[in-house]
């Protein structure tokens, strides 16, 4: 069998195809696997260091608004992009091609849908991107992550309820495995606090509020500021600031541990945090960044809110003594906090990502 996956621009397109590349060798070690995305990308590091093949097509994204000058060069770019991908799938002959969303899989979707390839279309979502909208309508599956993302594909689209891929640690790691993967003391109440690889600085503001408001909290406090605001963050901090209750890290690779030692989380709601959230089964505070495509993230916090497994506070509201009180509302309430962590456990699929190649499967 062989199968091109092809998705990008952040992590959340990326760490899914992924998930799906690793299934399927599982599977079979002889699927032939090809990765196509944009050259100097995010997603050529990161399916380079997961040792898949990486083909590059010339592709630039869509201006948001106004039709001007970037546009043209836009559809210029994709123009090429396409030929480049011609070439890609006359060689490489694929039985199918799965794109997870991001412009950068517009190109090798489109000439495949074109030359009569079968194709699978993976949504994070709950507000599709715009590229998997566009190329929906001639796709054979789209699988989806969120229920209320069908309301936004054409009727004619085929949409299934898979859930979100997620990496395998999630499902297996006990606490007293992740307690040792740490370098710090951890007790319970524990809230891990965090806004994506990159960072929030309005959560970050939040945080530095917080820890002037109360320095004694009833829980420990772990925070992730990002790599870019880890060092503004630490100087602004009080010097006599509680180093017993409050964490501070710039970037953590185990997030797996923390999140499965957490009682609550403070996150943005992208939609690998909250598969991932999910697959432990906590509650959490969602946080959504309104600078993201489409305002997505709103429309995934409000589907957990909405199920009760998640409570929203949108930037604009945000302030330190918001985030702490919001935070005692459901620490200081085992009962709250348990019927959230349910919630939040019948939200996600744990077993995403075998659907998903079951579909692969089906169309081959």
């Amino acid at each position: 069998m062989k199968i091109i996956l092809s998705g990008g621009g952040t992590g959340g397109h990326i760490y899914p195809a992924l998930s799906i590349a690793q299934e399927l060798k599982e599977r079979d070690p002889q699927t032939d696997i090809l990765y196509v995305g944009k050259k100097g990308s995010l997603e050529e590091k990161l399916v380079q260091r997961a040792g898949l093949d990486f083909k590059t097509v010339r592709v630039k994204g869509l201006p948001r608004k106004s039709i001007n000058m970037k546009s043209v060069q836009a559809i210029i770019e994709l123009l090429k992009g396409t030929r480049d991908a011609g070439r890609i799938l006359k060689d490489f002959k694929p039985d199918l091609v799965v794109g997870t969303g991001g412009y950068v899989s517009a190109p090798i979707l489109l000439k495949a849908q074109r030359m009569s390839i079968p194709t699978l279309i993976q949504e994070q979502n709950a507000y599709p991107g715009k590229t998997n909208r566009l190329l929906a309508r001639k796709s054979s599956y789209v699988a989806l992550s969120f229920e209320e993302a069908k309301n936004y594909f054409p009727s004619q689209v085929k949409p299934v309820f898979t859930g979100n891929p997620i990496r395998e640690d999630f499902l297996t790691l006990t606490k007293e495995e992740a307690r040792k993967n740490l370098d710090f003391d951890l007790y319970e109440p524990m809230v891990l606090s965090f806004g994506g690889s990159g960072g929030q600085e309005a959560t970050n503001e939040a945080i530095l509020s917080l820890v002037e408001l109360e320095t004694d909290p009833d829980f420990q406090l772990v925070h992730i500021t990002g790599n870019a605001h880890y060092e503004k963050f630490m100087a602004r901090l009080p010097e006599d600031y509680n180093k017993d209750k409050y964490i501070f890290l710039s970037y953590s690779h185990e997030i797996p541990s923390l999140l499965s030692l957490s009682s609550l989380v403070v996150s943005s709601p992208s939609a690998i945090a909250l598969a991932e959230i999910s697959a432990v089964g906590v509650g959490s505070i969602l946080i959504p960044k309104p600078y993201t495509a489409g305002n997505h993230q709103f429309y995934n916090a409000k589907s957990y809110e909405g199920a009760g497994a998640s409570l929203m506070i949108e930037e604009k509201d945000l302030t330190g003594q918001r985030l702490l009180n919001t935070i005692y509302s459901i620490i200081r309430d085992k009962e709250k906090q348990a019927s959230m962590a349910y919630a939040s456990t019948h939200l996600g699929n744990p077993r995403a990502v075998e659907k998903i190649v079951d579909l692969i499967y089906e169309l081959v």
